[in-house]
């Protein structure tokens, strides 16, 4: 019998070499090839009596498709509840609350008569317990098993048939059949791929935790996000109360969908009317603070942007932002620089999205530059004002996606005016008549609106 063939796998993209490189040649990331030296297993969930068949002949019991756990806001994020044999995935930061929410969506579970099993390979079975007191929840059919053990998992799985099952985490598993340690990319892809496969043959749903890199990404290969049926983000900041669970991967909704909650004594609660939730402590009568209506999933949310245009003498000054991409900061001094022959380059330039939020989307480029424009320039914006646009790089502001829902969500919510592209279609001017609505054709006319 021959030697093995040692193998690398990259940690980053799960891609395979059969010799070490300090690269991975599929990603490009650096450091990220490691040794795995077992074969992993070959078996699939699907039948090998499986035969070919017509999808309109598939039949399905539409009244099994989904259960609702009743945590509206969550529910809200997974498409509308649970499906049958799904299997999920969960990160966030330590401390932000993903066991909190787990057990507190346990115990809803528990109210509809379904069966539940909490794996858990980081705590004890104390901790967990003193956790659901401090969150005063009925306990009595909550199941729990403190095992890392894939095997005497699905052993226990297989003899108690829960109907929903969590584990806490998915990087604290392992398998007999590798000589790997727990954590590594060869035996988190193992004991994925092996839950995945009981959860579609018994029709258990799955929900798998995962820790996060200090990138924010979830640890381990990035076949674990291609395995499971769903990705779930819980983000937020420790020192603020809010919570968002985001989704970034959904085959039975849509995907950025968001569901908001606050961080309480007694775990999460619902925020179900956002509303200003972000923006009702925050004052925008201040030179480089401005309000932005973001549109996440199918929500509007107020976010405030702050900016500070300070001097400096440094040679190379400071582009510091939180909540966005820094590459889009550089790109909009580019344009202001261009075609309002502004000089930044003797200004250390601060931004900050208050209240934890990360925006992705470029409908915050008009936003952002009226807030750096009026704190370079010492001048306020008007009191509640909203701003959202996306800048091109000649200068121009062009519309964005779901405008008429901004608009009529900032007329909602009380404020009295909105800064946004011209646009061609009159119906969105027919539609809000209860708030000033302000077209803004590029840069040089929002600094002649702001002056």
């Amino acid at each position: 019998m021959g030697k093995k063939q040692l193998e690398y796998i990259c940690e980053a993209c799960g891609a395979k070499s059969l010799k070490w490189a300090g690269r991975c040649t599929n990603c490009g990331e650096w450091d990220s090839l490691k040794e795995s030296s077992s074969q992993p297993s070959r078996k699939g969930w699907v039948a090998s009596e499986s035969s070919l068949q017509l999808l309109d002949g598939v039949k399905t019991d539409r009244n099994e498709e989904r259960w609702c756990t009743e945590v509206k806001e969550f529910d809200r994020v997974i498409g509308g509840g649970f499906v049958k044999g799904s299997i999920g995935l969960l990160g966030g930061t330590p401390g932000v609350g993903k066991s909190t929410l787990i057990l507190q969506l346990l115990a809803r579970l528990i109210k509809l008569n379904k069966q539940v099993l909490y794996v858990s390979g980081e705590e004890s079975a104390a901790q967990i317990k003193q956790r659901a007191n401090r969150l005063v929840i009925d306990q009595k059919n909550i199941a729990i098993l403190i095992e890392s053990n894939l095997e005497q998992i699905v052993g226990c799985l297989q003899q108690t048939k829960p109907e929903f099952v969590v584990i806490d985490s998915i990087q604290t598993l392992y398998t007999e059949h590798l000589t790997a340690s727990a954590g590594s990319v060869s035996q988190v892809r193992e004991t994925a791929s092996a839950l995945m496969q009981y959860a579609k043959k018994a029709e258990t749903s799955v929900m798998l935790i995962g820790h996060v890199t200090k990138d924010g990404d979830i640890a381990g290969p990035r076949t674990l996000e291609h395995m499971v049926d769903y990705v779930l983000y819980l983000e937020g900041e420790k020192k603020d109360q809010h919570r968002v669970l985001r989704s970034v991967k959904n085959r039975f909704g849509n995907i950025h969908e968001i569901g908001l909650f606050k961080m309480t004594d007694k775990g999460l609660a619902e925020v179900a009317k956002p509303g200003k939730m972000f923006a009702e402590r925050f004052s925008s009568d201040h030179p480089g603070t401005a309000i932005f209506a973001a549109n996440e999933g199918t929500r509007t949310l107020f976010l405030e942007v702050q900016v500070l245009v300070g001097d400096t003498q440094q040679n190379y000054p400071a582009r510091t932002t939180v909540g966005m991409d820094r590459n889009r900061l550089q790109v909009i001094l580019a344009v202001l620089e261009k075609h309002l022959s502004m000089d930044f380059s003797r200004n250390d330039i601060y931004v900050n999205l208050a209240g934890g939020i990360r925006v992705v989307e470029p409908a915050i480029d008009l936003c952002l530059i009226a807030a750096l424009l009026s704190s370079h320039l010492n001048i306020p914006l008007p009191k509640d004002a909203v701003f959202c646009g996306e800048v091109a790089l000649t200068g121009e502001f062009r519309t964005v996606s779901s405008l008429d829902g901004r608009l009529n969500e900032s007329e909602r919510c009380g404020f009295q005016s909105v800064f946004f592209p011209e646009v061609r279609d009159k119906s969105i001017r027919q539609n809000t008549k209860g708030i000033k609505l302000q077209p803004v054709r590029g840069v040089q006319h929002l600094l002649d609106l702001i002056r």
